[in-house]
């Protein structure tokens, strides 16, 4: 076979870049034909931008071993002077690590991008970086620090006119605004962002963005406008047969037709969006599935079927944070790996070499790495201390109080100490959400999160079970002094000033308990405590139900 010249490595580069994302099975085989074409007399600019396309289609194809590796060995390949390409092979490692879910080092790498892109001078190529800066800080919790690179990148595309490039940024800042909850700043974002979309005739992205501000509209109660956005989106999806963003449009629509009183559609559309999460095995839509249908089924009275999605909701929650944590760990273990190579690697040269004074440079590029690493260990401590806290409430979130309440179970069977676990409910909830909005419904969320923080004991847990429910795990007590405590707490939001909130709101909680430790594990303990729950629903709410004592509180009350 002959070897390909420049321009037909030049070729099968750019046919790789063009299927990264769309394709990258096919980026990938382009990737390995320009690879295996390339000789001892190949430039070395070319060596680098064949290992950089080689390296991050192994990225988007699951291969981060190799393709951190080839993007490592693309960095070495890259000339002194060319300030470009080495921004663009820093930018490479940026989205493998990204990939990876090992967000510090992406940060750094996005980062150096930026430094470099800023030393060569092309703004394009400043602009590109500093997109990859806003999306790693985005991806870290700080949407604010997100928008504002965006903001900077958004004006320098409009102004140089590249759609494309201004559609991405518009998705992404319309995505920050709505966790900020600036819900008509992220609408005008995603429509606009769409209207461009259909300009350049992008279909999947417009079904992209149909199904991002759908979730918008709906949050700003424009319902109708939302049902139509996200079946028009939902149409467009079924046509390009990608299930995964499918699946999270259905999702979303199932849960406005559940807020717009359409049980029946809802549930259709939350099981069609469970059958395509199955086939792709997203977690993260399944997980919203179940805990979607336990709330229909919960409302209908159907209180089997919504305890059977809450524990299929619960199962999928906790499969997500197992993956997560091992592809967390993964990627510090390739980092480690290759940081060890490279070591081993430049003092073998040295040795060789025989050069005395590259010695000190060595210590201190190995004290960097070090510092690197302490560094590394005090972000990923920061995103795992995220990672268990519910951003709403401040409350732990369900990761915390899975581990927690485990550890909990153990030691008191193990120890004969009691252990009491409540499950909180607010009382008609969705009529706040419908009658006052879905920032009222968040405020109440907070000052009950508050209230439950403020009056138990430290050493007690309390956290956001999900939606409107909160679980409290009374530690060293029975169940007899936990109903008593419950009682107090039920009493203390029924009586809080919600006119402060609006003069119309009263807010009261259904609670349930369970202590008995013999039901042989903590998943169980928690079903027994929502079943307690729902006695109390049916009892008339606003009461505390349990073995022992079959309700305190009051009666009938509502939201």
């Amino acid at each position: 076979m002959n070897t390909p010249g420049t321009d037909e490595l030049e070729r099968l580069i750019e046919q790789a870049v063009a299927h990264f994302s769309s394709a990258p099975t096919d980026a990938l085989a382009f990737a390995e034909l320009a690879h295996a074409g390339l000789g001892p007399d190949t430039p070395a600019a070319l060596q680098a931008r064949a290992w950089w396309a080689r390296g991050l289609a192994r990225h988007y194809l699951g291969q981060h071993v190799a393709g951190l590796g080839d993007l490592t060995h693309a960095l070495g390949w890259v000339p002194p002077g060319d300030l470009a390409l080495r921004s663009r092979v820093l930018r490479g490692l940026c989205i493998g690590c990204q990939l990876m879910g090992s967000l510090d080092a992406a940060l750094t790498w996005a980062t150096e991008a930026l430094d470099v892109a800023r030393c060569h001078g092309d703004p394009t190529l400043v602009a590109d970086a500093q997109l990859s800066v806003g999306v790693v800080c985005s991806q870290c919790g700080d949407a604010e620090g997100g928008l504002l690179h965006y903001r900077t990148v958004l004006g320098f595309f409009e102004s140089s006119g590249d759609a494309v490039r201004c559609i991405r940024v518009l998705n992404n800042m319309g995505i920050n605004c709505k966790n900020l909850g600036r819900l008509d700043e992220s609408a005008a974002h995603f429509e606009r962002a769409q209207a461009l979309a259909r300009n350049v005739g992008d279909a999947g992205m417009c079904a992209t963005l149909g199904t991002n501000l759908g979730e918008t509209l709906w949050r700003l109660g424009r319902h109708a406008e939302a049902r139509f956005t996200l079946d028009t989106a939902i149409a467009q999806l079924q046509l390009g047969g990608n299930p995964d963003p499918e699946a999270n449009a259905r999702n979303t629509l199932g849960r406005l037709l559940i807020d717009i009183g359409e049980p029946a559609a809802a549930q259709a559309e939350l099981e069609r969006s469970l059958q395509l999460s199955d086939a792709t095995g997203s977690r993260v839509h399944t997980a919203i599935a179940h805990a979607s249908l336990a709330e229909l089924h919960k409302a209908a009275g159907r209180f089997e079927a919504a305890l059977h999605h809450r524990e299929a909701h619960h199962s999928a929650e906790q499969a997500r944070f197992s993956e997560e944590s091992a592809a967390k760990l993964r990627a510090i273990r390739v980092q480690l790996e290759l940081a060890e190579a490279q070591h081993s690697a430049e003092l073998h040269r040295l040795q060789h070499a025989a050069i005395a004074a590259t010695h000190e440079e060595l210590q201190r590029l190995h004290n960097d790495l070090l510092a690197a690493d302490v560094e590394k260990t005090r972000l990923l401590g920061r995103l795992n201390e995220l990672s268990r806290t519910d951003a709403l409430t401040g409350l732990a979130n369900r990761r915390q109080l899975d581990e927690r309440l485990s550890e909990e179970f153990a030691r008191a069977r193990r120890h004969g100490h009691p252990l009491t676990v409540a499950m909180c409910d607010l009382d008609f909830f969705k009529r706040v959400n419908d009658r006052l909005g879905h920032t009222t419904g968040d405020e109440v969320l907070r000052r009950v999160g508050q209230i439950l923080r403020e009056r138990c004991r430290g050493t007690d847990l309390v956290a956001r079970y999900g939606g409107e429910e909160f679980c409290i795990v009374f530690l060293q007590a029975d169940a007899s002094l936990a109903a008593s405590a419950c009682e107090t707490l039920r009493t203390a939001i029924a009586d809080h000033a919600w006119a402060e909130v609006h003069p119309t709101l009263s807010v009261t909680v259904s609670i349930g308990l369970s202590d008995n430790v013999q039901l042989g594990d903590h998943e169980r303990l928690l079903a027994d405590a929502d079943r307690h729950l729902y006695d109390a629903k049916h009892s008339g709410r606003n009461q505390v139900q349990w073995h022992g004592a079959r309700s305190l509180g009051s009666r009938g009350q509502t939201a």
